[in-house]
């Protein structure tokens, strides 16, 4: 499913979604958007929960891997702790855009808690109705049970997605209103382990990620005022960023970074260092 983009914006720019388009995204994460796109994260797993490909099958694919990736001794069987570390990699994908609690929100941080829900999640899946007649491996679970109870769990709460709508997906900023955006901010920086927390973690991150061409899990000031004309686009979009590039300013902040005189910063500064920078510029607005 492909996401029709509004073109038009504010006096001649283009949305920041096409601006990305023309950056290294592809080149780095691929073609499944979905992986680390909100907004299309959204669509696929919608258009997965109607049965429409290529998407349901992706889907298929991303759960069958997971499942071969907790399946440790490697005989097509699953137990209870397996389960348990099964959920926490797919929820991964939902959490990486706020779109799911992590099992502290979900659980109050209690692992006793987690582990009886879950144990009985497995249980449910076992003897209910997707039980194998006849199980030749008791206390545990095949492939198919957890694929059928997954799709259900998943299906089940796409529709819920309308309701975070309001939390703007960042990569695509032309479909809110600056009224939203700013709420969207002001919600991550209160909270970094929110959604919309995460969120602009994810963001950070994999925009970080794009400008390291190196692949070595740090940037350049090159590469870091690259960056930073990638990352100014959203707030330009709504005329809460100046048009022009201050390169003065972009290699103090750089070198306020650079703590160690290295000639490089690392995404742990980087993102402590534009949460303050994003707090201090929301405080003026």
């Amino acid at each position: 499913m492909m996401r029709t983009t509004k073109i038009l914006v504010s006096g001649n720019r283009l949305a920041p979604s096409l601006v990305r388009a023309a950056s290294s995204t592809q080149q780095v994460f691929g073609a499944d958007t979905w992986r680390y796109d909100k907004g299309a994260f959204r669509e696929w797993v919608t258009a997965a929960s109607k049965g429409e490909s290529p998407q349901k099958n992706q889907l298929y694919g991303y759960l069958a891997l997971s499942f071969g990736d907790v399946d440790v001794d490697k005989d097509g069987w699953i137990n209870d702790k397996e389960f348990d570390r099964l959920l926490e990699k797919v929820a991964s994908l939902p959490r990486r855009y706020g779109l799911a609690p992590s099992w502290r929100e979900e659980y109050g941080g209690d692992i006793a808690k987690r582990t009886e829900a879950r144990k009985k999640m497995f249980d449910a899946i076992e003897h209910g109705k997707y039980a194998v007649k006849n199980s030749p491996a008791p206390g545990k679970i095949a492939m198919r049970q957890f694929v059928m109870w997954a799709n259900e769990h998943i299906f089940a709460k796409v529709a819920s997605l309308d309701g975070e709508k309001h939390k703007v997906a960042l990569r695509h900023v032309e479909d809110y209103t600056k009224e939203e955006y700013i709420a969207t901010l002001r919600a991550a920086i209160s909270n970094k382990n929110s959604g919309e927390g995460v969120m602009l973690y994810n963001y950070l991150l994999t925009s970080f990620v794009e400008a390291d061409l190196d692949a070595t899990g740090s940037v350049t000031f090159e590469q870091f005022d690259k960056l930073v004309d990638v990352a100014a686009v959203t707030p330009r979009f709504f005329g809460l960023a100046p048009e022009s590039r201050d390169v003065a300013a972009r290699r103090q902040m750089f070198d306020a970074m650079d703590t160690n005189n290295e000639g490089f910063i690392t995404f742990r500064k980087f993102y402590e260092f534009f949460r303050q920078h994003i707090a201090a510029k929301i405080e003026t607005i």
